[in-house]
């Protein structure tokens, strides 16, 4: 519904080549054919009439577009969006900007999700030389971590939390009314981003040994529309995920210019080119992911941990996962020995998954290189190589050079208007329930609710989880 409200994902969609060229002998495996179809009846007009009061006083509502094909699609080959367990909106939102990219690169044609897309610049100063190394990588959203120590009210939210702990432990709680939410200010946010985050263990080219670093994350372009994440969920004292119940005053008008990346300046120098051999690639347990998972952490996060602690088991994983979960590229895809950003990234599946592909007919090299590029995913491999004839493109690894994708992205004026948000209603990671807001052309908020729509007069922005910002004039 959010994604409905982008003019260029309603001008892909809404042309009738989709349908015509459609794969009709297999409908259900046609993702733009699918994205059409949901395109083109939310905005027919046949599914936002007003219904009869006294039906919906009786019904609750009236029906509304259900794509059962499109989930079933989406989740296809994909182990948690092919469940039925809870899953998390910002997960969905970059799981669904890869499919959309993958299947337009079988018809040739652009997928509507540059407008979306930035190059995020990361700085990175060798704190023994004082040298430093600039890249840029390509980026979907942005992540604000959420500083509770800003709390502007902390002393109430401490005596509530006291209260509550007094209750809950002789077995009862406290009502709904009594609930005091930390009131966080929307600057703070961007203040924890700008801060510099210090890196343990890095080799530095200009010593040639391992020593720490310190690293900053800008904005190299801004897009026309960017999608914002608050850093909600956490894990506990006893290692569980938990949601953080707050209110943040997330503001209609953001301006982002102090975001803004700079590249190399006058006076800094460049680090020297990383010869440091790589290491022998590790393949990612699978089923320590899976524990992790079933705990609520991102699958894309555990994979990282899992691979960072060299499968040395759950515990190991889970003190990684604590230790970057507020990592701005945690729950990005992961692909062990590189990244969207380049770099090569190699083959890490095991030699029976690399057999299963093979035994299709394909080579070793056709087999590795689709599986590097798919998580390790059969299904998606052997799609993966009917859809890319002519093998990986090419990747600039360079620092410095312009990376893949940086030719198609906008930029421009760093000031946004708010003009969608997404909610999670709910107390934890493993249930609830997703609402969106979106304003309309004519000022109004209306709510969205499954298939229940309707004007909100106050709608709670400083509730949401997910928010999306149009630039300021478009």
């Amino acid at each position: 519904q959010v994604l409905n409200t982008i003019p260029e994902f309603v001008n892909c969609y809404s042309k009738a080549e989709w349908l015509d060229r459609g794969d009709l002998t297999d409908p259900a495996s046609d993702l733009t054919l699918q994205l059409a179809k949901l395109c083109q009846g939310l905005n027919s007009g046949v599914y936002s009439r007003e219904g009869e009061e006294a039906v919906l006083r009786e019904e609750g509502s009236q029906p509304g577009v259900t794509p059962i094909m499109l989930r079933q699609l989406v989740g296809k080959g994909h182990a948690e969006f092919s469940s039925n367990r809870q899953q998390d909106s910002q997960e969905l939102f970059l799981y669904l900007l890869e499919l959309m990219e993958r299947a337009h690169k079988k018809s040739n044609s652009q997928a509507p999700i540059t407008c979306l897309q930035f190059m995020a610049e990361d700085r990175t100063e060798c704190t023994a030389s004082g040298q430093v190394r600039y890249k840029q990588r390509l980026e979907d959203y942005l992540p604000l971590p959420v500083p509770m120590e800003a709390a502007t009210n902390m002393a109430e939210v401490t005596d509530y939390l006291a209260r509550k702990a007094e209750v809950e432990a002789k077995g009862e709680r406290l009502p709904g009314d009594d609930l005091v939410r930390a009131k966080i200010p929307s600057a703070s946010l961007v203040e924890a981003f700008l801060q510099e985050e210090m890196v343990e263990d890095f080799y530095s080219s200009a010593i040639n040994s391992k020593t720490t670093a310190k690293k900053t994350i800008r904005l190299a372009t801004f897009p026309n529309y960017l999608m914002v994440q608050l850093l909600k969920f956490r894990v506990d004292e006893n290692w569980q995920p938990v949601k953080l119940d707050v209110e943040i005053d997330m503001p209609e008008q953001l301006d982002l210019s102090s975001l803004k990346g700079k590249g190399l300046q006058e006076g800094e120098v460049k680090l020297p080119e990383d010869k440091q051999e790589e290491s022998a690639p590790v393949n990612i347990d699978e089923n320590i992911v899976a524990q992790l998972v079933d705990m609520g952490f991102a699958r894309e996060g555990c994979r990282r941990a899992v691979f960072n602690t060299g499968n040395s088991g759950v515990e190991a994983a889970m003190g990684w996962v604590m230790d970057h979960m507020g990592d701005p590229d945690f729950s990005s895809p992961f692909t062990p020995g590189g990244n969207k950003a380049g770099g090569a990234k190699k083959c890490t599946a095991g030699e029976e998954v690399i057999g299963m592909v093979m035994s299709m007919g394909f080579s070793r090299e056709q087999a590795e290189m689709a599986l590097r590029n798919t998580d390790n995913n059969v299904e998606r491999a052997i799609e993966w190589i009917f859809s890319h004839p002519d093998g990986e493109d090419a990747v600039s690894v360079e620092s410095g050079d312009q990376q893949p994708g940086q030719g198609n992205v906008s930029d421009g004026d760093a000031r946004y208007e708010l003009s969608a948000f997404i909610s999670h209603m709910g107390s934890s990671s493993h249930s609830g329930h997703y609402v969106c807001h979106i304003k309309g052309q004519d000022g109004k908020w209306v709510i969205f609710n499954d298939n229940k729509v309707a004007v909100s007069m106050k709608p709670p922005m400083e509730l949401g989880y997910l928010y999306l910002y149009k630039r300021a004039g478009l």
